[in-house]
């Protein structure tokens, strides 16, 4: 199913729960073969028993600096040379613990601005042979709207609501999918930058009012019916400050 041409081939990471975990719901949906990357052993066979033949698990943390050659050793087997990729969604995150600049811990600026921007660094690296493949792929970051440059600068989004770290780390994100953007636009490959909303997961703000399923759902809509490059949009297609 991997190889074959017709299929609709995605890669999710972060897979293992929330977003990611209701992703491959979705995605089933629309008859994508799927490859999920997770960094605990845990969701390994739980994700390979959903689907068996269009679902695999790779365990990949994407913190790791080895995790592009982990990738790219894994999609070379399963791929093989006529394999494509048609949508990657950078998903991995986590938040950090401590707020305002004195709180802040240097550990945890490293950790989040390793998932945050050079996990998704190292994924386009590894998926972009296969990405180029596809007639019209996609790349997804996920972000988030404390992300955004003009509306923590404006205080539409409250200052104490989230960490430097995670505010730092997603205004990294949305500047790798501007550049990635320009630089992929003449091969018909679209980057954007998605706000999936208030989202019920583990770092959802205290106001969540969105199922991480809605917000699954939302976001495939995007890759499949949006053909915008190069913007910053909320998971129901307003477009966003960067």
């Amino acid at each position: 199913m991997f190889t074959d041409s017709s299929t609709k081939t995605a890669l999710v990471t972060g897979a293992g729960r929330g977003i990611g975990r209701a992703l491959l719901d979705e995605l089933q949906k629309h008859q994508f073969a799927i490859v999920a990357v997770v960094r605990s052993s845990e969701h390994i066979d739980e994700i390979n028993a959903l689907a068996p033949g269009s679902i695999k698990a790779v365990l990949c943390d994407v913190t790791k600096p080895e995790s592009e050659q982990v990738l790219k050793d894994f999609l070379k087997d399963l791929l093989g040379e006529s394999g494509k990729i048609d949508l990657l969604v950078n998903n991995a995150g986590f938040g950090a613990s401590a707020y305002g600049v004195e709180g802040m811990r240097y550990d945890e600026l490293d950790r989040v601005l390793a998932v945050s921007c050079y996990g998704p660094i190292r994924c386009v690296r590894a998926c972009l042979p296969y990405l180029r493949k596809s007639q019209a792929a996609s790349i997804m970051n996920i972000s988030s709207r404390f992300g955004s440059v003009e509306w923590v600068a404006t205080g539409t989004v409250p200052h104490d609501q989230a960490t430097y770290p995670y505010r730092i780390g997603k205004a990294a994100l949305n500047m790798f999918t501007s550049c990635l953007s320009m630089e992929l636009k003449s091969e018909n490959i679209r980057v954007l930058s998605i706000d999936p909303g208030k989202v019920k997961t583990r770092f959802g703000p205290n106001d969540a009012d969105t199922e991480a399923s809605e917000a699954a759902r939302s976001i495939v809509d995007l890759a499949l019916n949006n053909k915008s490059t190069g913007m910053f949009l909320h998971a129901s297609g307003e477009k966003l400050p960067w």
